[in-house]
C-alpha cells in the first residue's frame, strides 16, 4: 500500500506544478490543457507523465526543445515521499487524508510565497476549509482548533503589527498572519504555539546557513517568511510530542 500511496503522490505533486504556476498568474487550474511555458505547445499525455517524462525527454521540451527545469520533477517526487510518509504515519484512512492534506497546502503555499512573496487568499480559502473538514474525522476536537485559530492569527498580528510601527511600513506579511490561522484550524493549539515558535528558530538556522554560502540577507532586504512556517508546521505535525519532551528535559 506503501508504493500505491507513493505513486498517487506522483500523480498530485504533478498537478501541485500547475496549481503552483498558475494561481499567482490567476490562471484557473480547472480549465485549460498543460502546455510548454517557452513555445505554449499544448503537451500531449507521454510528455505528462511524472518525473519519468522528464527523464526521458532529456530535460527538455520535445517541441522546442527548450529546458525543463528540475523543480517539476523534484515537487512530483517530494509529493510522492509525503504521500508515503503520510500512509506510514497514518492508523486510519482520516489520518492519511489528514496528514496527506495538510503537507500539501504547506508544499504549495510555500512555493508559491517562495516565488512570488505571496500567501494566496485562494490556497488560503482551501486550507481553512479542509481544516474545518478534518475535525470530522481527527481526535482533536473543535474547542482546541478554535484556540489554535485563535493563537495563531493573534500571536502574528501582534509581530505583523508591532513591525509595522517600528519600521513604519508593512515590514511582516499579513500573509503570514492569516497561514498560521488557517494553521490552528488544522493543528490544534499545542501544535500552532510550537510551530509559531519554531518557525523563527527555522527561518534563523537558514538564513544562517544562507549567509554561509555567500547569499546576501538583512534585515533591510525582503524575504518570504511563508516558507519558514511551513517547514515548521511540518516538522511540529511530525514530531510535536518529541519537541515538547525535548523542551521539558532541558528547561523543567
Amino acid at each position: 500500500m506503501g508504493i500505491i500511496a507513493f505513486l498517487y503522490g506522483l500523480i498530485f505533486g504533478s498537478f501541485y506544478n500547475v496549481v503552483i504556476y498558475r494561481i499567482p498568474a490567476d490562471k484557473s487550474i480547472a480549465k485549460g490543457r498543460s502546455m510548454c511555458g517557452s513555445c505554449n505547445h499544448t503537451l500531449a499525455a507521454k510528455d505528462l507523465v511524472p518525473v519519468l517524462s522528464w527523464v526521458f525527454l532529456k530535460a527538455r521540451c520535445r517541441y522546442c526543445g527548450s529546458k525543463i527545469s528540475m523543480r517539476y520533477p523534484i515537487i512530483e517526487l517530494v509529493t510522492g515521499l509525503l504521500f508515503y510518509l503520510a500512509y506510514a504515519s497514518s492508523g486510519s484512512i482520516w489520518e492519511f487524508l489528514f496528514y496527506a492534506s495538510l503537507w500539501s497546502m504547506l508544499l504549495i503555499t510555500a512555493m508559491i510565497d517562495y516565488d512570488e512573496m505571496i500567501i494566496s487568499d485562494a490556497v488560503l480559502l482551501v486550507f481553512t476549509a479542509v481544516g474545518l473538514v478534518s475535525i470530522l474525522g481527527m481526535k482533536a476536537g473543535l474547542l482546541t482548533r478554535v484556540y489554535g485559530l485563535a493563537f495563531g492569527f493573534g500571536f502574528y498580528f501582534a509581530i505583523y503589527y508591532v513591525a509595522k510601527l517600528i519600521y513604519k511600513k508593512e515590514a511582516f506579511g499579513f500573509g503570514d498572519v492569516m497561514l498560521m490561522g488557517a494553521l490552528g484550524i488544522f493543528m490544534g493549539f499545542r501544535d500552532t504555539v510550537l510551530t509559531s515558535i519554531l518557525s523563527f528558530y527555522v527561518a534563523l538556522i537558514i538564513i544562517v546557513i544562507m549567509k554561509i554560502f555567500g547569499k546576501k540577507t538583512g534585515l533591510r532586504q525582503e524575504i518570504p517568511f511563508g516558507p519558514y512556517i511551513c517547514i515548521a508546521a511540518f516538522l511540529v505535525s511530525l514530531y510535536g510530542d518529541e519537541i515538547v519532551n525535548l523542551y521539558l528535559n532541558l528547561f523543567m
